[in-house]
């Protein structure tokens, strides 16, 4: 379902997919080939919610940006998830910065301005606290998050077919709905 909210329509690229079961509302921009899938919502009511190419909200995620505040005033951090980044299910990205070639594992939680650098994984589970930052190259776990490992160049390179795995279902359900399949 996309939804209008404070007069900002959600933007997709012609070949991205929304599934029928999920929520993207307001100021968000999804891009080429992405995804967002069943039961998650991606919120862009604070501040804008950017989606890179090639990368895909699994179900029952949550992305929204975050709601600070300094001296009693709102201050709003707008999220930004890079190209080719896998947020797996039930995971939240909050006002969070993920770049690209990146995964967020199931049930992970990414918190108010911190940064995944290109090239990591985000364990399942994991919590990434505000501010904080995880490494380029890296694998980080356990609450709160922190560095378990580098990757090798394979698990990198995984990523990206991981991610182009993905667009590629995605345009299945894309045309399996334009000839009016059942759901």
């Amino acid at each position: 379902m996309l939804c209008e909210f404070g007069g900002k329509r959600p933007k997709l690229h012609r070949t991205a997919y929304v599934h029928p079961l999920a929520t993207v509302i307001g100021d968000v921009i999804v891009g080429k080939r992405s995804s967002i899938w069943p039961g998650a919502v991606v919120r862009g009511d604070f501040a804008r919610i950017e989606v890179g190419d090639y990368s895909c909200i699994q179900d029952n995620s949550v992305v929204h940006p975050a709601d600070t505040y300094v001296d009693g005033k709102p201050k709003y951090l707008p999220v930004k998830i890079g190209n080719y980044v896998v947020v797996g299910h039930n995971a939240v990205v909050h006002g969070a910065t993920i770049s690209d070639n990146c995964v967020i594992g199931g049930g992970s939680t990414i918190f108010n301005g911190a940064r995944v650098h290109r090239n990591s994984i985000v364990g399942m589970g994991a919590v990434v606290l505000g501010n904080s930052e995880v490494p380029s190259g890296t694998v980080v776990v356990g609450i709160p998050a922190r560095p378990l490992r580098k990757l090798s160049e394979e698990e990198i390179r995984k990523i990206r077919v991981q991610a182009e795995n993905y667009a590629k279902l995605a345009a299945q359900y894309k045309m399996a709905e334009s000839k009016g399949s059942p759901r």
